[in-house]
């Protein structure tokens, strides 16, 4: 028995094919089509008798035209009007292209309408901008109503919550955000948040739009008068070792007074923030990288509450993350922050201690290290643009944690 020949489509399906496009979607596609009819168009529907069964069923519903040739024995040519796309679609049990196109287009101004005005305005309006242009946009399952309605959700908590609390909010399912969900909208962040910075985690890019990952806690020490409501006021001049609150606290507390601060140090990592003693003219915050709404709304009532004249310091690595966090804090929280310990001099001394780190790798020896090194040159490192060079001429970075390993620079701050 000869081997059977599976029929991959019909010849409704192949001329859907053949209308379906940018211009059929965006509704410019008019007129006629002539489609010549060659060996791979009888394989594609199982042959050249099964075509010609096709064609003239289709021509006897008065959707083509075609003349038979060698005594009705083949076809060289099919003649049509893209206005049939409705009917081959029908016969097969499929949503017209351009039919779902304006579907797609109706759902996307709806969530454009409920993001006017917001970062996520401009995804909109791009998809919009693809879609009436009549682009099929593969990345994006418009079909999937949740997934908008996640982004949606985003945009308009009004206090911070966990992961999995976020994930029943909105699908009713604990764990279906972190599973289903996350990495897609993890995407459109890194491309479209106004939050998002550089060398940021998963978690530190879903924090700062207020979904928590892990527990949140703000650290510093120094003297700060801060009240929980109305009726209770907290004073952690005493607390000499440090003081933790955590994210309820955090919601509810108010800076009020800094009595004698003359200075505040942000410093990025927790072994160096544990290092540095109490002062009475310094309040020391410990930054763990990007910080949160939350965190941020208390730090500038800490601004607010400081006395004219107040220094704003930021103590971080020596690296593409450590620039990018010390633009953050004076874009989002001091405007007067200034860069302590991250110049020319410190660098080169600290290299001259072995606190080195190769820029991801030697440069130039793979595509991670020549890809860091590329958003290295194009940052625009404002301040920090001498250190920026310093890291690019060595092709070394510098943790802070390495520097206690050497000289104490602690000391001098």
């Amino acid at each position: 028995m000869g081997k059977v020949k599976n029929r991959e489509t019909t010849l409704v399906r192949y001329l859907i094919g053949q209308i379906d496009g940018n211009a059929y979607r965006a509704g410019t596609l008019k007129g006629m089509k002539h489609t010549k009819i060659d060996s791979g168009v009888f394989e594609a529907v199982g042959g050249r008798g099964a075509l010609i069964e096709q064609a003239d069923q289709l021509k006897r519903e008065g959707l083509l035209q075609f003349r038979k040739e060698d005594l009705g024995a083949d076809i060289k040519q099919i003649h049509y009007s893209v206005d049939i796309m409705p009917a081959l679609c029908e016969r097969e049990g499929i949503e017209d292209p351009r039919h779902r196109q304006k579907r797609y287009i109706r759902q996307t101004k709806g969530w454009l309408a409920r993001a006017k005005g917001t970062w996520l305005s401009p995804y909109y309006e791009r998809n919009l901008d693809r879609l009436e242009r009549g682009d099929e946009i593969k990345s994006v399952d418009f079909e999937d109503e949740l997934f908008f309605r996640c982004l949606d959700r985003m945009l308009y908590l009004e206090k911070p919550v966990w992961r999995r609390v976020f994930s029943a909010m909105v699908f009713g399912k604990t764990k279906a955000f972190e599973q289903e969900y996350q990495s897609r909208i993890l995407s459109v962040l890194r491309q479209y948040s106004p939050f998002c910075e550089e060398g940021m985690t998963d978690a530190e890019l879903l924090k700062v739009h207020g979904i928590l990952t892990y527990s949140q806690t703000l650290e510093w020490k120094g003297p700060l008068r801060y009240h929980i409501g109305e009726g209770i006021s907290v004073d952690t001049s005493d607390s000499l070792y440090g003081t933790v609150i955590n994210a309820q606290t955090l919601e509810h507390a108010v800076p009020a007074a800094l009595p004698g601060v003359r200075r505040v140090l942000i410093i990025e990592n927790k072994a160096n923030y544990e290092d540095m003693e109490y002062r009475p003219d310094t309040l020391y915050l410990f930054c763990h990288g990007f910080f949160s709404p939350k965190e941020m709304a208390f730090l500038k009532g800490i601004a607010a509450v400081a006395e004219d004249g107040t220094e704003y310091l930021h103590w971080g690595d020596m690296d593409l993350g450590g620039i990018r966090i010390f633009q953050f804090n004076k874009k989002n929280i001091f405007p007067q922050l200034k860069p302590c310990k991250m110049d020319k001099e410190t660098f080169y001394r600290a290299l001259g201690q072995g606190a080195g780190i190769p820029l991801d790798g030697e440069v130039g020896s793979g595509k991670k290290g020549d890809l860091k090194r590329e958003r290295l040159e194009k940052l625009d490192a404002g301040e920090l643009e001498e250190l920026k060079n310093c890291i690019l001429e060595s092709g070394m970075e510098i943790e802070q944690e390495i520097l206690l390993a050497g000289e104490n620079e602690s000391a001098d701050i």
